[in-house]
């Protein structure tokens, strides 16, 4: 009985032991060039402007409306009207799978009625009801952002190392929960937003960020303008996930970072973005 257990137990030990391996594979993956940062970037916005929303979110949205939601998917140029129509439609998708969303963001903001007497950017006033708002959201996740980038940098003691991997992993998470909220936006309902006055180098990208983004939300869908704005909003976007990066491996050592993994991946709860396409918009391959 005691040679079995014995043997149930070293088994045990070595799966344990296997499993931490694999977990530490691949072993201290080096940085994501700038490249392979804007290659990602690019998908990610796609994922979450059109992929998500279109394909899983709202098929019976986009089955119903199908020439226009096609034209989006394909990079046609919409006209004003169309751009309109669109927005609308596209926000009530968002309505729909509120609930679902909040799940997978603890960050996600809903606000009512939103300024009900300012003009947005469908021809009629306000947000009305219950959205998501994904300035507040954003900015949320900008917060807890540089809350897990602290924590990482002053961790110590005896559970330091433990502290820096959870936060790396933490910090990953809300940079691509940036993103996913703000790849949202231009094509959604919305009215203007008023930069704030930096207070970090995080802030000041992000800001950047948003200004684009922001301006793209009140341009026709995929119109030179909306384009090249979203193009401005991820290069400011590439420059906030190389500075969160160069942070992280800044203080972790080589199996932390084995374990933590790099931004974008599954450790972090990064989407799958092997059948994203990326036709639409793609900016121009860097160095």
């Amino acid at each position: 009985m005691k040679t079995r257990l014995r043997r149930i137990a070293l088994w045990l030990i070595g799966g344990l032991v296997l499993a931490f391996a694999l977990l530490c594979l691949p072993y201290d993956p080096p940085r994501w060039t700038a490249s392979e940062i804007s290659e990602k970037v690019d998908l990610l916005n796609e994922n979450s402007a059109v992929t998500t929303p279109h394909l899983k979110l709202g098929k019976k949205t986009r089955e119903a409306n199908l020439e226009l939601f096609e034209k989006v998917e394909r990079g046609d140029e919409l006209t004003s009207e169309e751009s309109a129509t669109y927005r609308v439609l596209y926000q009530s998708i968002l309505k729909d799978k509120q609930a679902e969303l909040k799940l997978l963001d603890k960050q996600l903001t809903v606000l009512t009625d939103f300024r009900p007497a300012e003009k947005n950017n469908v021809g009629t006033l306000g947000i009305e009801g219950a959205h998501d708002h994904h300035d507040s959201s954003a900015a949320e996740n900008l917060a807890a952002l540089r809350r897990d980038l602290q924590q990482l940098e002053q961790a110590n003691g005896m559970t330091a190392s433990v502290t820096r991997v959870r936060s790396a992993l933490g910090a990953y998470k809300n940079l691509t929960d940036i993103i996913e909220h703000m790849g949202t936006a231009p094509q959604t309902k919305s009215v203007p937003n008023e930069p704030e006055a930096p207070v970090d180098e995080l802030q000041r990208l992000f800001e950047a960020m948003m200004v684009h983004y922001k301006l793209a939300q009140f341009e026709p869908v995929n119109s030179p303008a909306y384009v090249a704005e979203v193009h401005q909003a991820l290069d400011s976007y590439d420059a906030l996930v190389a500075l969160v990066q160069d942070r992280v491996y800044g203080h972790l050592g080589p199996l932390e970072r084995s374990l933590s993994g790099r931004w974008c991946t599954w450790r972090s709860l990064a989407p799958s973005l092997g059948s994203v396409p990326n036709h639409r918009m793609p900016r121009k391959a860097r160095d």
